[in-house]
């Protein structure tokens, strides 16, 4: 009788895994072994065949509840399949003007607000659009009648707008370089590199970063340089384009043809940051050292794509004429760095020079030497 007791406090416990609910069924329906039946029959004599039965409906009602969780689990997912995607927000019915440098004056003007957001729906615009081409020539009337009408506060206006239009495409770039979620572009990396143990021919997929839109901002960036300069604010670009470390660094495995833009506008820089504009003013208060940071810090990020990136795709990037006029353009450069900076930078040379086969340009070898025999001759 204690066992029938016990066997019947079993039943009220609930038995939530699903095996134990498995094992349990099993055992009810299996005939007991010979020994089993021999040691205790009266206990098989007194489990009465309700017993069983009652275990059997309790495993399938467990496997009935599991069955339609799932079923309806499964059904949702399959609806959210199907729905369509949720309408997008409907577009702001004002706009959001964007403000030129509030350090300026003349940033604050309605004239200036005007101009800067011209240049910011220009630089949201894909170049396939057919609206992209006005809104760059409405861009550009307005830059070209404010340089033709004069003026210090028309001259700021276009400093200040063109200034904010440079750093915001230069951030832009600077995100689509990758990096936001790096959990994503390691597991793209991981990704590629099993295609390339798998597939030989995948070898040739590229790890670096590019297309359409990078290359698009990359062009817009050249284009705000060279208006920057023409308005004598080259050195505010040379300066933004300089503390992009990062976006140098990823350069170096960009797409070919994102590389070429990049590349003429480091050159477009390089040489503007050897010219007077960088010069400080007799009677000026412009500190020696901030500017020989500027040029350090041009050099250090950009430096390595034109010793890595300077064949182009189909045809060098450069002429030879111009090859040669920028290998004079950086010894000049160089030299007019403090001595520890130009050391700094003539390693950084030789290390990305010598790890690129492909190409020995820009060969700096005679200002390595010359800023060489000079520091032994510190030492005499």
């Amino acid at each position: 009788m204690d066992t029938l007791q016990q066997r019947r406090n079993q039943l009220r416990i609930p038995m939530e895994p699903l095996a134990s609910f498995a094992a349990s069924f099993f055992a009810a329906l299996s005939p007991p072994s010979p020994s089993a039946a021999a040691a205790d029959s009266s206990t098989v004599l007194l489990l009465p065949l309700p017993v069983a039965a009652a275990r059997a409906l309790t495993v399938l009602r467990r496997l009935l509840l599991l069955a339609t969780q799932s079923f309806i689990s499964l059904f949702f997912m399959f609806l959210s399949v199907l729905s369509p995607p949720p309408p997008p927000p409907p577009p702001a019915l004002a706009p959001a003007l964007p403000r030129a440098d509030p350090g300026c004056p003349a940033g604050a003007s309605c004239v200036g607000r005007a101009l800067a957001h011209v240049l910011s729906v220009a630089s949201r615009l894909p170049v396939a659009s057919r609206k992209y081409e006005l809104v760059r020539g409405l861009a550009e009337r307005l830059l070209d009648d404010n340089a033709r009408g004069g003026g210090a506060r028309i001259g700021a206006v276009n400093r200040a707008a063109l200034s904010g239009a440079f750093a915001r495409t230069l951030r832009q770039l600077d995100a689509a370089a990758g990096g936001e979620w790096p959990g994503m572009e390691l597991a793209v990396r991981a990704v590629r590199t099993g295609m390339r143990w798998w597939r030989p021919t995948a070898a040739a997929l590229d790890d670096g970063f590019g297309g359409p839109a990078a290359e698009k901002l990359a062009a817009e960036l050249l284009w705000l340089g060279q208006k920057m300069a023409e308005c004598g604010a080259a050195r505010e670009a040379a300066a933004q384009f300089g503390a992009a470390s990062r976006l140098g660094s990823r350069a170096l495995v960009a797409e070919p043809t994102l590389q070429v833009a990049l590349l003429r506008l480091a050159v477009f820089l390089f040489k503007h940051a050897n010219s007077r504009e960088f010069e400080p003013s007799p009677g000026g208060n412009e500190d020696k050292g901030a500017i020989a940071e500027q040029r350090v810090s041009l050099l250090r990020s950009w430096l390595p794509l034109l010793c890595r990136g300077s064949n182009g795709t189909d045809a060098p990037v450069l002429s030879s004429k111009e090859r040669t006029e920028m290998v004079a353009v950086l010894d000049e450069l160089i030299g007019k760095l403090g001595w520890e900076q130009q050391e700094e930078i003539l390693a950084l040379w030789l290390h990305h020079f010598a790890a690129c086969p492909d190409t020995d340009w820009p060969n700096l070898e005679s200002c390595y030497t010359r800023w060489y025999a000079e520091s032994r001759r510190l030492l005499e």
